[in-house]
């Protein structure tokens, strides 16, 4: 149910910005989405197919760059990782912050007009 209300959300964005821009089709969405969401870009891509079934979405292809999570150490300073994380990666200390990772943003849209 996840990827189904992101796929939905993105859906919504994509053919209020193709129909602003009097489009004939959506080609291509390039999206940002943090690790720390759990977001499998094949599960998306289906129910986005699914759901684009019929509109000016339909066949659309997913560009998906996946962003890392980042940990500030009091030691070691900032490390990236693939998951969200309770201790340094590098030198398993504990005095860490973790930043983004969670992200979900649309960064482009191709569209034929």
């Amino acid at each position: 149910m996840h990827e189904l209300g992101m796929a939905t959300e993105i859906l919504d964005v994509a053919l209020a910005e193709a129909a602003r821009h009097k489009a004939t089709k959506i080609t291509t969405i390039y999206l940002r989405v943090g690790v720390i969401r759990a977001i499998e870009p094949e599960h998306l891509a289906f129910m986005f197919e699914h759901l684009s079934s019929g509109t000016l979405a339909e066949g659309v292809k997913l560009s998906i760059e996946e962003m890392p999570v980042q940990v500030e150490c009091a030691s070691c300073g900032v490390t990236e990782t693939p998951a969200f994380a309770w201790e340094c990666p590098k030198c398993k200390g504990h005095e860490i912050s973790v930043k983004g990772g969670d992200a979900l943003d649309i960064v482009s849209i191709d569209i034929e007009v």
